[in-house]
């Protein structure tokens, strides 16, 4: 008669089984259903005040993790756009990742590898988030990984230690593709965190993220995907600070109902710049990964699924994104992009510690007809290097008119102003303010520069003409 295996050892086996490191695609393991209770590391929050970093601002790498769960063509797309960071747990990694890239075209002077073991390929999940602390600098921000995954749970404070950052660790349970940040002030994630972390209520769990990711609005969203994973990045994502993509269904959906819930919950909020999100819909009728995408610089790159659906998601991204190289990428044959897990889960971006940042409030909507109008700015050059002042400008345009400049004037501790006038009641104003440092950055508010604008417009004359 077969022995039965020993209890000890069954357990041994579902962990094994559970936390392997060559897991070919996000299934339904033990690791995704269960509420981790892993024991709580924290530090004292960062001196305020805290901003959180966004996804879509100025990126310097990308982090991935060999054996990888993306394509090498997508390691070579991003080598050709940015600096990859690439985990591998040793030599041999290292020599098998670097003979896969060399035949797939990566540009290996563009490639970093950090020695360290990881437990999985989901980059998006257990990577840092960043901030920038009160004291002006790039922090990294770690939290208690929500998965049995105790090696992938320890790379923010590895990657703090090497790259030399500033750390800081949040007594939450937390995920990385249930945050996006719109780099101001508001942060979204699924009331996943409040279920994970239930102890602490919704006010604690939002006056930890106040205190540490500077979040002074936090969006706790109900997820509409009704799948086990209730990851925002699974239906949603800020594409700027006034943007957002939801993804769509028909109405014979099942969960067409909770979607339409999920972007209305955008659509009767206002932005930080103090108007409605503009709320972008992208098709997902077979539940497309459409929304998991990752944006790097100036390119988004968006997982396609060889579906008819593929073009009409690409064309969304590139109606919110004007200027943007939109670039589709197929799945690898051995892990596929899967509703519930995609590029975006499976890369992490890590902002440019030497970025320009440009901080404004924009005009926006109809304005009275004032003699002038200010124009305030405060521009960051964190590379440390002189701005050029002639860059420093507001270009607009009045109506169909053609484009003008006024140069910004320093009022000092970074802070920057200048006036426009001389409009017409009924004139439509675009602008944008543009700035660049001696590091070689260049930067426009909004990111989108004359492609896509701010715009205000002066109230129309309603006193009839005298005759």
């Amino acid at each position: 008669m077969t022995r039965s295996l020993p209890r000890i050892g069954l357990l041994i086996t579902i962990i094994i089984l559970a936390t392997s490191v060559n897991m070919a695609a996000h299934q339904v393991l033990p690791s995704d259903t269960i509420h981790y209770q892993a024991s709580i590391r924290a530090t004292d929050p960062p001196v305020g005040p805290v901003r959180p970093v966004a996804e879509f601002e100025p990126t310097s790498h990308v982090m991935v993790r060999y054996p990888l769960g993306i394509p090498v063509a997508l390691v070579a797309h991003l080598s050709h756009t940015t600096e990859v960071i690439c985990l591998v747990s040793s030599t041999s990694q290292q020599n098998s990742a670097t003979t896969s890239f060399n035949n797939g075209g990566v540009n290996m002077d563009k490639v970093t590898f950090m020695r360290v073991s990881t437990d999985s390929y989901w980059t998006r999940d257990y990577a840092p988030w960043f901030i920038i602390d009160g004291n002006d600098e790039f922090a990294v921000m770690d939290f208690v990984y929500n998965r049995p995954r105790p090696l992938d749970n320890q790379i923010p404070q590895y990657f703090a230690n090497q790259e030399d950052y500033p750390y800081y660790a949040m007594p939450l349970q937390q995920t990385g593709g249930n945050y996006m940040t719109d780099g101001i002030n508001i942060v979204a994630q699924t009331t996943l965190v409040y279920d994970e972390n239930s102890s602490l209520g919704q006010t604690g769990v939002n006056n930890i993220m106040q205190q540490y990711m500077g979040a002074e609005v936090f969006y706790g969203i109900p997820d509409p995907n009704n799948t086990y994973i209730d990851h925002i990045d699974c239906w949603g994502k800020f594409l700027a600070p006034d943007k957002v993509l939801v993804r769509s269904v028909p109405t014979s959906h099942a969960q067409y109902n909770a979607i339409e819930q999920a972007a209305n919950y955008f659509a009767t909020r206002n932005c930080a710049w103090g108007y409605p999100w503009k709320v972008y819909r992208v098709n997902t009728p077979q539940n497309q990964p459409y929304s998991n995408s990752l944006i790097v610089n100036k390119k988004v790159f968006v997982p396609t699924m060889n579906s008819s659906h593929d073009a009409a998601a690409l064309d969304v991204y590139r109606d919110a994104l004007p200027g943007y190289e939109v670039i589709g990428v197929p799945g690898a044959y051995m892990t596929p992009w899967e509703s519930t897990d995609a590029l975006h889960c499976r890369t992490h971006e890590i902002p440019d510690r030497e970025m320009l940042y440009i901080s404004h409030q924009p005009l926006w909507g109809e304005q009275g007809l004032d003699e002038v109008f200010s124009i305030n700015a405060q521009i960051k050059a964190y590379s440390g290097q002189p701005l050029y002042s002639d860059s420093l400008k507001v270009v607009y345009k009045v109506n169909r008119g053609e484009w003008q400049a006024e140069l910004l004037q320093e009022l000092g501790n970074g802070d920057f102003t200048t006036m426009l006038g001389g409009f017409a009641p009924g004139d439509t104003i675009r602008y944008f303010i543009h700035a660049a440092d001696q590091s070689g950055r260049s930067l426009d508010h909004p990111f989108t520069g004359a492609w896509d604008t701010h715009m205000f417009y002066i109230t129309p004359d309603q006193i009839p003409p005298t005759i």
